[in-house]
């Protein structure tokens, strides 16, 4: 004994059928997209990024988005260096990040790219050098 359904299947005409299984297959596709997005989103675990350095370099941080990102970073156990051009804003960024976050070590580079880019990176390479800064490969 069929399935009704296959045995209504059978008396369809052929281009019917090839519509059918189009729709069968994009219906299928769009659950194994949702299913996918639903996974990536709420199920997977989250990258470790001290898998990538323990030391993060953050331009910028001392308002905005700059600012939420090195939070986040020392949130996940990152230990920061701070580059910016304001150097009582640098401090007062790295004392918050420091009084909420303990164990982070926070290093402070002053620079203003405005300037001479030569020094700037010179003295930004002088802090990094020797750490285990991270980097996407």
């Amino acid at each position: 004994m069929d399935c009704c359904i296959i045995s209504k299947l059978k008396t369809q005409p052929f281009w019917f059928l090839i519509l059918f299984s189009l729709g069968l297959f994009t219906i299928l596709r769009f659950t194994l997209l949702l299913l996918n997005w639903f996974y990536v989103n709420f199920l997977r675990q989250p990258k470790n990024l001290k898998n990538y350095g323990s030391w993060a370099l953050v331009t910028g941080p001392t308002d905005g988005i700059g600012k939420s990102f090195a939070f986040e970073l020392a949130r996940k156990g990152l230990n920061l260096i701070l580059v910016g051009r304001n150097p009582e804003k640098l401090k007062d960024v790295s004392d918050s990040i420091k009084a909420k976050f303990g164990k982070t070590e926070v290093k402070t580079v002053v620079v203003d790219f405005t300037g001479d880019l030569d020094d700037g990176v010179k003295r930004i390479v002088e802090t990094i050098d020797g750490l285990d800064v991270g980097g996407f490969d």
